[in-house]
């Protein structure tokens, strides 16, 4: 990738040109296939997703524990 995880600088930018062919590719590729399942990137972070229609989905607070 062409920033590290969590760095919010212009590097961090889900359209940022910089970085080499290879990290940039694999930063398309993360996008290219969340998008096919209805996710969308948010623009100053390519590691941050939201789904389409989240709102219509309740916050839950289950504990780790809890899943399976």
């Amino acid at each position: 990738m062409p920033s590290p995880y969590d760095d919010f600088s212009g590097r961090a930018a889900s359209s940022f040109a910089g970085g080499t062919p290879i990290q940039r590719s694999r930063r398309d590729l993360l996008r290219r296939v969340m998008e096919e399942e209805g996710y969308r990137v948010y623009a100053p972070e390519w590691w941050h997703f939201d789904f389409d229609g989240w709102q219509s989905y309740p916050l839950l607070d289950v504990p780790f524990e809890d899943l399976h």
